[in-house]
């Protein structure tokens, strides 16, 4: 059964009871939320059926003897009165919540009569009891999704009553001296809505989304619609269980004074309050770790001095995307400590909102065979095959050893079988060349490896160019003749 649309498909007694004392109506669901009665919970009934049947009992004397139960201000823009019905106010309204959240395809206000009544209960004046704005949202998104919301900002969040796409009435006002049962509330001018689901892209609106600035007794719709995230690489069970040692040292730090970050050298300081810890993951783990704090109900924050304080993950701003290959940070955001590989494809705007990158970085890889990595004992070096000026090359006794974009010397001990450096291709000058990039667009370079006792030395030559793929293998012999 869907929706219902059409009045006659509320039975008195059936799905619906209307109480003339107590000037109250009650919707009632099928038992077994299938068909029973025509009416499904989760599908509702729209406000302008309900008014449509109020219309055509009304016109019985069972009826008419009572005041009318509501006014249809605006059936388009969703627009209603309950206790009102155009000239005299009298109580009439939903029995309660269970049925309010039937309701479907508009906003509405009840109203208690005030003032001296008439003998049939009603009043010239009318005191508002409760308001509530229908929230449509606008999108498909996975099936049982659960999307949630906020009224005021920085409050914590609440469920839509019924999971996947949403059409509900929330209570934006109350008073609690016309209404006891109602709480005080009034919280009419913000509203932000939420699908963040596992495996899913987020997706987040607010009144300015479709050009509103404050919620009323109407319809407001709201952007939401998800699709499965390619670039989310783990499970939440995973990101707690088996991965753990991966994830949890990824983190999300906020602070309340903007923590000034060097971008390439001295010189490039820029502000930004948010800062991702990578711990030297993948792109592509550090987005499913921020997406799995952005579930949870509760504080993420992992600053220690300047701290912003408690920030609720669920209700959090986003701060990541990817488009295509490239993550994109939002304003503020920063991430350190990230993986050689990965700081060309990463797009970060500070504070000041002006858009900030690294420049190029060429990418190296030293691969060695098994040899070289036994023990973790042997060595590396990377010289600048010919130096532009003349007598630093490799093989002389000022041969100089290629830098990082640290300025460290690319040297040390082989602990895996494949190392990977970050070389600074557009401001190295080493080797008398003003950058890289202005000289030949090649930078030959000359590696020499060894573990003594295990692999005789070795020497390999290669190139660095502008790309992410640079790499040089080096495959020593096993060393049988070294004796200590």
């Amino acid at each position: 059964m869907a929706k219902i649309l059409d009045g006659d498909d509320l039975i008195v007694g059936t799905n619906i009871t209307i109480d003339t004392t107590a000037r109250t109506f009650t919707l009632i669901a099928s038992a077994d939320g299938v068909t029973t009665n025509g009416l499904i919970a989760k599908d509702g009934v729209t406000i302008q059926a309900l008014y449509s049947k109020f219309i055509k009992l009304w016109e019985t004397s069972t009826y008419n003897q009572f005041p009318f139960p509501m006014y249809a201000i605006d059936a388009k823009s969703g627009q209603y009165q309950f206790g009102f019905d155009g000239s005299r106010y009298s109580d009439w309204g939903p029995a309660d919540e269970t049925t309010r959240n039937m309701l479907r395809d508009g906003g509405w206000d009840e109203y208690q009569a005030g003032g001296t009544p008439e003998l049939d209960g009603t009043s010239q004046t009318g005191d508002l009891a409760r308001r509530y704005v229908g929230i449509l949202s606008l999108g498909t998104v996975n099936e049982g999704a659960q999307l949630y919301y906020q009224t005021t900002a920085g409050s914590a969040s609440v469920d839509f009553v019924f999971t996947d796409e949403v059409n509900q009435g929330v209570q934006i006002f109350g008073d609690s001296a016309v209404d006891a049962t109602s709480a005080d509330i009034d919280t009419q001018t913000f509203f932000k809505a939420f699908a963040r689901e596992e495996g899913f892209t987020y997706a987040t609106s607010t009144l300015a989304d479709t050009g509103q600035t404050a919620t009323g007794a109407y319809t407001v719709s709201v952007l939401l619609s998800n699709t499965q995230d390619l670039n989310v690489v783990n499970t939440d069970a995973e990101i707690v269980g088996a991965q753990s040692g991966t994830y949890t040292p990824i983190t999300v730090s906020y602070y309340s004074v903007a923590q000034i970050i060097d971008i390439n050298d001295p010189a490039d300081d820029f502000p930004f309050s948010i800062v991702i810890d990578a711990n030297n993951a993948t792109l592509q783990q550090v987005y499913t770790k921020i997406q799995y704090l952005l579930r949870q109900d509760s504080d993420i924050n992992s600053a220690l001095a300047d701290s912003l304080g408690v920030v609720n993950g669920k209700t959090a701003d986003s701060l990541l995307r990817f488009v295509g290959p490239d993550l994109i940070c939002a304003e503020g955001v920063f991430i350190q400590n990230l993986r050689a590989q990965d700081i060309n494809n990463v797009f970060f705007t500070d504070d000041n909102g002006t858009a900030r990158t690294y420049d190029f970085a060429a990418t190296l890889s030293l691969n060695f065979n098994n040899f070289l990595t036994s023990g973790s004992t042997g060595y590396y070096v990377v010289y600048i095959t010919d130096s532009v000026a003349g007598g630093d090359d490799y093989g002389s006794s000022t041969a100089i050893i290629l830098q990082d974009n640290q300025d460290a010397d690319i040297t040390g001990t082989i602990t895996g079988s494949s190392l990977t450096f970050s070389i600074d291709y557009d401001n190295n000058s080493q080797g008398g060349r003003s950058d890289f990039s202005a000289a030949t667009g090649q930078i030959p370079i000359t590696v020499v490896a060894g573990n003594k006792g295990v692999a005789k030395p070795v020497v390999a030559t290669g190139l660095i160019e502008r790309t992410k793929s640079n790499s040089v293998t080096l495959t020593a012999e096993q060393d049988r003749a070294y004796t200590p």
